[in-house]
């Protein structure tokens, strides 16, 4: 019973539940496991997650510890400046002769697994990583000539038609393996300072993390929101959205268990003829395809983290304009309905899907803030900030997919504050300053009459700012920027420097191989286990051209107190639930609540 000894490596698979690196562990005849989360600040760089996701993730790290507790483990939590050195800490504690886990698909962890691996496998150390994160694996999904798809339908219409994985259930019961390491309490791992707990304490008043949460959350929307999804989605109050996504993020609720839900309502639905059923579910699906979609681009491009898809967009001309930048995150713009959704991404580390949509075109469209800053600071932001999803949001809003926005579409905020909250209900929750303002006039109160105005103790400049820009001249401002982007880029063509327009280069600050359009991905692994990297065939070839109440006072308040500190839509093929995440080139470790360095 002690010959094998299974090293159980967790990251963001946070769940007992269809968990395939558990379930092969338990599985082990004569075994014992040896549970462990190894929190590495300095591996996390500059994508250290911020306040409300590390709060989120504390959450969850002591359920799943109760979890296990309750099988007869234990979480093992280290804290570290090197994860290698952690894992080779638990193998010699233990005389470990397995290290298994979940693979993680972002550029930065696909790199850091595949050295992990071949350095355990030198040791010989038995090493097996699984998927516990998506439907299918990205590297078996490819088109009828074996390219990467570039584009969402194509790739999901094939991913609809192949066979997908029934989840595994929970382990009857574990027996842990014995040995000494340098462990510490959920406390000293420092996810939470004592300066964020006041702020913290109004999330768990809103949302309740940890997997044994999730059934209740699953169920109740699959039973109760989902039927009217499709129409209630473009709704931006109340809970018309999932409100899944910070489980299914930290990996406490399997997507393949959401999938199966949804599907089997869809089929349901369909066979008894209700349309409006079938859309929804149809619309949901699509979500969880994105997601799926986020991860595919990011391994088969994955200088997407810093690049645009389009390579002609490397050579736009955002303005790095500072005051913006801080205007924009503070809901300062003088656009109601941007101003709501920065402030209540402020105070609650959450938005609506179409919120996102629109503060995030607000920024690089009518601002020409670059499209990574925005990334950067939702990164820092968002309760569930996840990198590849917010990756695909932010490329996706900044014309830089080839089935994304155009990058000459501008869409009026005052228009969408009509279109999508039309009583001003969001607005009003939001911006207390524009409370008693008239519906007619709440999106736009730059047009209100004076008398309006005074009425509803509006002083526009003074106690409300007016529009940092007029729609007009951001259109007039876009458009000259694309002209200059033409330009730059057959200047570059000129001096031969030219970048190539259909896929991204390789990434010159990440030690990532290349992926190229026309180029199937080889699969080179350092031992048996199944984990794949993108890698290069030939180097001579070219590449190709909650459920959330209202937020009470105290959040109010908050929000009031913090505004001078820094800090699913229908459009197009992609644009339903797109999320936003981040990268800049900030050199800082972790993210204050308190302020933004901005990108240099």
């Amino acid at each position: 019973m002690g010959m094998n000894k299974t090293i159980v490596w967790f990251r963001r698979d946070l769940r007992i539940e269809d968990n395939p690196a558990l379930a092969a562990a338990a599985a082990a005849m004569d075994g014992s496991v040896f549970p462990v989360y190894i929190w590495c600040p300095k591996e996390e760089g500059q994508f250290y997650p911020g306040r409300v996701s590390r709060w989120w993730l504390k959450q969850s790290l002591a359920h799943l510890d109760k979890s296990l507790k309750s099988l007869g483990a234990e979480l093992m939590l280290i804290k570290t400046d090197s994860t290698l050195e952690a894992l080779l800490e638990c193998v010699n504690a233990i005389q470990a002769t397995k290290v298994v886990f979940n693979h993680l698909y972002d550029p930065v962890s696909l790199v850091r697994d595949h050295n992990i691996k071949e350095k355990l496998v030198e040791l010989g150390i038995s090493v097996k990583s699984y998927n516990g994160d998506l439907l299918f694996e990205p590297w078996s999904i490819y088109d009828e000539t074996g390219h990467a798809f570039t584009t969402f339908d194509p790739f999901w219409n094939r991913c609809l038609h192949m066979q997908i994985k029934a989840f595994s259930l929970i382990p009857p019961q574990l027996i842990l393996a014995e040995g000494k390491v340098g462990k510490c309490s959920i406390e000293q791992l420092g996810l939470e300072d004592e300066s964020e707990k006041s702020s913290n304490a109004l999330l768990g008043r809103a949302w309740y993390p940890g997997w044994n949460k999730t059934d209740k959350a699953l169920t109740e929307f699959v039973e109760q929101h989902l039927l009217h999804y499709s129409k209630n989605r473009l709704k931006v109050g109340g809970d018309s959205t999932s409100l899944l996504s910070p489980y299914i993020h930290f990996g406490e609720l399997s997507v393949r268990k959401v999938f199966q839900l949804a599907r089997t309502k869809q089929i349901l639905w369909a066979n008894e003829g209700n349309s409006a059923g079938e859309e929804s579910a149809t619309v949901f699906l699509r979500a969880i395809g994105l997601r799926e979609y986020s991860r595919y681009l990011c391994f088969n491009f994955p200088s997407t983290i810093e690049k645009p898809l389009l390579g002609n967009l490397a050579f736009f001309p955002w303005k790095t304009d500072p005051a913006n930048f801080k205007a924009w995150r503070q809901g300062r713009t003088g656009y109601p309905l941007v101003d709501a959704g920065m402030r209540e991404l402020w105070a609650t580390g959450w938005i609506h899907n179409k919120i996102r949509v629109i503060v995030s075109s607000f920024a690089v469209k009518m601002l020409l803030i670059p499209w990574r800053w925005g990334m950067k600071y939702f990164w820092d932001t968002l309760l569930d900030a996840d990198l590849e999803s917010d990756i695909l949001g932010w490329q996706y809003i900044s014309g830089c997919l080839p089935d994304g926005h155009k990058l000459e579409r501008l869409d009026d905020p005052a228009i969408h504050g009509a279109k999508f909250d039309p009583e001003g209900e969001y607005v009003r929750q939001w911006l207390p300053e524009l409370a008693r303002m008239p519906a007619e006039w709440i999106h736009h109160p730059w047009n209100a009459p004076l008398t309006v105005l005074r009425a509803s103790g509006v002083e526009l400049g003074q106690n409300y700012p007016k529009p940092i820009i007029d729609i007009d001249q951001a259109r007039e401002q876009l458009t000259e920027a694309i002209f200059k982007m033409w330009e730059n880029e057959a200047a570059s063509k000129g001096s031969g420097s030219e970048e190539r327009n259909e896929v991204v280069d390789e990434s010159e600050s990440l030690a990532i191989p290349k992926v190229f359009l026309k180029d199937k991905v080889s699969h080179i692994t350092s031992s048996s286990n199944d984990q794949k990297v993108p890698t290069l065939d030939n180097p001579q070839i070219d590449p190709p051209n909650r459920k959330r109440p209202k937020c009470s006072a105290e959040v109010e308040q908050k929000q009031n107190n913090s505004r001078n500190l820094s800090k699913d839509t229908g459009v197009s093929s992609i644009d339903q639930d797109v999320s936003s995440t981040a990268e800049s080139s900030c050199k800082r470790e972790s993210s204050s609540s308190y302020s933004f360095s901005v990108p240099q």
